[in-house]
């Protein structure tokens, strides 16, 4: 039991805090949402939920690093009786948050395996009281002799932590977002499979549950319900680009030959310092049609296009698509007849050479 509980719990915390890692401003946006939310709800406190926004991306590195540190001090029987404490510290945090966002229906996803597996806060928050069960496991069981294994514990935080800022500068190592390379963006915006219902229906007295409209032209309908709603809904539902002033629709034209978008979520909160190069990659290309996307204020936008000479169109769009888009402020995003070519943060901009090749 000791074994198994053991290995549940090392490769959990593994797989969890690599798949956080590899997306450090996916979790990052997490976390701002749930002091957003203790903000509100918990508002003789608000100051205090607020002091963390800025620096959640610093916790999502860390947090995300201390998961993977703790699953190989285990393994590795490193201070063992410190380290199952710090699990239960850990997995308590994780479980108030899970429970606080099921029970008051907040966050209805606790971004626990980042994109690549949604899980709602109930199954959340089971998740981790399952996992509190194997670590009180590990604490009433026999401990093993502890081990001199500090130095593998210090290389796997020190590479943690550099996995998670590097993937920060030069985006996802494996992208599950819909709007990855290789992603047709029209065929994810509909729907993946026809929807199917099931009727509820009263016949002779008693109400029936079918999967087909019945044929006995007595039956009384009650209800319908569509069954795997979950399944067919399209993995993109929100994306629009409009044009300055919000008065032209410009999502079907993003489909039509290649597009460059620069897109910059929030220009407070942006790598302004990559500007110039984007400006000077654009001039070299040929035959790519290049825009500005942003969700900031047009007056905003159009002060930057301004300083930096950015001679482009400029269109706008949520700030949760565009952050989902490219997890970078600013990032490029290159489409072509709808399909996604390449994406590059703008602390690893490409050549124009290089954006050309990736059309072919």
């Amino acid at each position: 039991m000791t074994k198994i509980a053991k290995i549940l719990l090392v490769g959990i915390f593994i797989f969890s805090g690599l798949i956080k890692l590899n997306d450090p401003i996916g979790t990052q946006l997490k976390l701002e949402e749930y002091f957003e939310v203790f903000s509100v709800d918990f508002a003789f406190m608000a100051g205090f939920w607020k002091l963390w926004i800025p620096y959640a991306l610093i916790l999502s590195i860390l947090l995300s690093s201390l998961e993977i540190v703790l699953a190989v001090a285990l393994a590795l029987n490193y201070r063992i009786k410190q380290t199952l404490y710090a699990f239960v510290g850990i997995l308590a945090f994780f479980g108030f948050l899970t429970f606080y966002s099921a029970y008051f229906n907040k966050v209805t996803d606790c971004g626990c395996f980042g994109e690549t597996i949604k899980l709602t806060p109930w199954t959340s928050f089971g998740k981790d009281i399952f996992l509190l069960v194997l670590t009180a496991i590990l604490l009433i069981a026999k401990k093993p002799e502890d081990r001199k294994t500090g130095k593998w514990v210090a290389i796997t935080a020190i590479a943690s932590f550099a996995l998670g800022t590097f993937c920060y500068f030069h985006l996802p190592i494996s992208d599950g977002l819909p709007y990855a390379v290789g992603d047709h963006i029209p065929t994810n915006m509909k729907e993946r499979e026809p929807l199917k219902f099931s009727y509820v229906y009263k016949i002779k007295g008693v109400e029936t549950t079918l999967t087909e409209m019945p044929t006995d032209t007595t039956a009384q309908f009650i209800s319908m319900q569509a069954t795997n709603e979950k399944e067919a809904r399209p993995l993109i539902t929100d994306y629009q680009l409009w044009a300055e002033g919000d008065t032209t629709n410009y999502t079907q034209e993003s489909f039509k030959g290649a597009i460059l978008m620069v897109i910059i979520p929030n220009i407070h909160h942006m790598n302004e310092g990559a500007l110039p190069q984007i400006e000077q990659l654009t001039k070299g290309l040929k035959n790519i049609t290049v825009w500005l996307v942003s969700a900031s204020p047009d007056a905003e936008v159009n002060a930057l296009r301004h300083k930096y000479q950015l001679a482009l169109p400029a269109l706008s769009a949520d700030t949760k698509i565009l952050k989902t888009i490219v997890r970078s402020s600013s990032g490029l995003w290159l489409l072509k007849d709808g399909t996604v070519k390449g994406k590059w943060s703008s602390y690893a901009l490409p050549s124009a050479d290089e954006i050309q090749q990736s059309l072919e």
